[in-house]
């Protein structure tokens, strides 16, 4: 087994002893403290649901909205159909009514 340097031994030493215990239990009071801030929670109302579900759609629409953004600009340009391609179209048309 590796023998420590006697320098990291008293380094060692000086930490363990520099470093006071800290207790496992609450500190005296602090107790009574929690008591005293605590707030009882609301209880809700359908108005404040009806806000929280109006602000959750909100957010929801915004989102959907921002996707299909995205999604547009990110959309390439058709290319304009050719020149030839009406006059196809026409003799197509012509040839079904005859």
């Amino acid at each position: 087994m590796n023998r420590l340097d006697s320098d990291l031994k008293r380094l060692m030493n000086w930490a363990r002893r520099a470093l006071p215990r800290q207790p496992e239990e609450a500190p005296l009071g602090f107790a009574a403290r929690v008591v005293a801030a605590w707030t009882p929670a609301r209880v809700p109302t359908l108005l404040l649901e009806l806000q929280q579900l109006a602000w959750a759609l909100a957010w929801v629409s915004a989102a959907v909205m921002l996707c299909g953004v995205v999604v547009l600009l990110s959309q390439a340009h058709a290319p304009e159909p050719a020149a030839g391609f009406s006059s196809a179209l026409r003799f197509l048309a012509s040839s079904l009514i005859q």
